[in-house]
């Protein structure tokens, strides 16, 4: 059974999904991630002049998870919530208990097109996000006249542990048959560790969750051999089956 290695948080899903095809999954979160203006979030769920909120990554979720009372917030319960993949709405779902739309978008760009055809060109968003996002979004809405109200609430670093953990992988007596990426700061900080100790990582086949993360890569000089369409366990499977069918494994 060949090992693909996930740089992401352990999933259930992908674990499963991956051994249905006989692969083995081998997980190294790249990323980790501190909360930050979670009291000046909390006073801003609380103002009724949003039309929506815009909540595009797990930690956006979880981040409004840390000041979120449904019973002081009950206004949300009849205002739209936009996200961009299923797994960011079944957050939101457990988390805050609303549902959400737009979780089959698959990307920014996608998630942009639906907003604009479903609201008013003088709807105004609050939009939690990273301290690394996209500009998608935010130039996709407003050039429309949609007002955004962004605000930081989590930043994202580099894993304390990333160079060990990644020594660890490259020492395994069952190497790795491919890697798979899930965020183009993740590929920025495995990449960066990587040229710093000798490894036969590097030349692994490199997939991608998503176009930003393949431009990414790319960008970065490596090749890539694979990019989901949509964010999500079977899409990426798709794309590694596609490549080990191509070259005869």
């Amino acid at each position: 059974m060949m090992k693909i290695v996930l740089f992401k948080g352990e999933s259930e899903d992908y674990q499963r999904i991956f051994r249905e095809n006989n692969f083995e999954t081998i997980f190294v979160e790249p990323l980790q991630f501190i909360y930050i203006n979670i009291e000046e979030l909390s006073q801003k769920l609380l103002q009724n002049d949003y039309d929506g909120m815009i909540l595009t990554s797990p930690r956006a979720v979880e981040a409004v998870s840390k000041c979120w009372d449904p019973t002081k917030f009950v206004i949300w319960n009849s205002k739209d919530v936009y996200t961009v993949g299923e797994m960011s709405s079944q957050k939101i779902k457990l988390l805050l208990g609303l549902d959400a739309l737009g979780a089959t978008a698959g990307n920014a760009e996608n998630l942009s097109k639906i907003i604009l055809k479903d609201k008013k060109k003088t709807s105004t968003f609050l939009f939690p996000c990273g301290n690394l996002r996209s500009e998608t979004i935010p130039s996709m809405l407003q050039s429309e006249g949609i007002t955004l109200d962004a605000i930081t609430v989590y930043e994202t670093q580099e894993n304390e542990n990333l160079k060990a953990l990644l020594m660890e992988l490259n020492n395994l007596n069952d190497s790795p048959s491919g890697l798979a990426f899930f965020s183009p700061s993740g590929c920025e900080y495995i990449h960066r560790q990587l040229q710093t100790f000798s490894n036969n990582l590097s030349l692994l086949p490199h997939f991608a969750i998503g176009n930003s993360t393949a431009h990414k890569i790319e960008n970065l000089g490596v090749e890539i051999a694979g990019v989901a369409a949509k964010p999500k366990a079977e899409s990426l499977v798709e794309s590694v089956l596609k490549y080990f069918a191509l070259q005869g494994s």
